[in-house]
């Protein structure tokens, strides 16, 4: 082995000791977990809005700053913008910016900061993934027989909701044990996007379960009824020879 290697091979051997011993620190300093947990839910919140809405003019030094300002989403970013979700990502933005103020993170880039080092720990970084992770796989078992569906477009527009449910489930449980520490004006602020954000998604949730389990066969012959009907359709999901096949069975038990 060269004495180049050697050399390389010691440095990352002290990097990752160096890091191993942060984690143990953070692991045992609860204060520091739930402020390192919360922002790292919302900041990922934040990102998984602006990235999965195409929301422009968001970038990381405008959430730093407070600078962000969205306009009403267009059928063209969602298959769900019905559920107008505009204030919730707008105080989502702005809760983050309040965030930076109360643990004096002035700038979430900084490698400099012993704090922001935390979110570049790979140690940190796994242990928030596998919250995130089982957060996620609750939810899908919870809604797991809601989410089946021919419709592609539909199956994933679904599934994005879940993992909006995950980021600002974590953030919400996390934030509770440090928001009655904060100033009365951001205090007031996260609780009022608590309260809007529950809100919305109980609305999302009742939206779910309310469309209830797909009946795949059912759904075939309802579109092939509007065929023979004379009203032009897509067989998206389905095929025609998939409906007559249901047809032929729903006759047959039928008698």
């Amino acid at each position: 082995m060269s004495s180049l290697r050697k050399i390389k091979k010691k440095k990352f051997k002290e990097e990752i000791t160096e890091k191993a011993m942060d984690y143990t620190k953070f692991v045992l300093d609860e204060n520091e977990k739930t402020k390192v947990f919360s922002m790292m839910a919302l900041s990922n919140l934040c990102k998984y809005y602006r990235n999965y809405f195409s929301i422009p003019n968001i970038t990381d030094k405008n959430l730093v700053k407070g600078d962000t300002k969205i306009s009403k989403l267009l059928e063209e970013q969602t298959l769900w913008c019905s559920f107008e979700l505009e204030d919730i990502i707008q105080r989502s933005f702005r809760t983050l910016t309040r965030l930076i103020e109360e643990y004096d993170y002035e700038d979430l880039q900084n490698p400099n900061q012993r704090k922001i080092k935390d979110f570049k720990n790979e140690f940190v970084v796994v242990e928030f993934s596998k919250i995130y992770q089982k957060e996620l796989i609750n939810l899908k078992i919870k809604f797991d027989k809601y989410l089946k569906t021919r419709y592609e477009e539909t199956e994933n527009a679904l599934k994005q909701i879940l993992v909006i449910f995950a980021y600002y489930n974590i953030f919400k449980a996390q934030i509770c044990n440090k928001i009655k520490d904060f100033d009365k004006k951001n205090r007031m602020y996260i609780k009022t996007l608590i309260t809007k954000t529950d809100k919305k998604i109980k609305e999302m949730e009742e939206v779910i379960v309310e469309s209830g389990e797909i009946d795949f066969e059912k759904e075939a012959l309802s579109l092939l009824a509007f065929e023979e009907a004379g009203i032009k359709i897509k067989w998206v999901g389905y095929s025609r020879k998939e409906a007559l096949k249901a047809r032929k069975k729903y006759e047959r038990i039928s008698g």
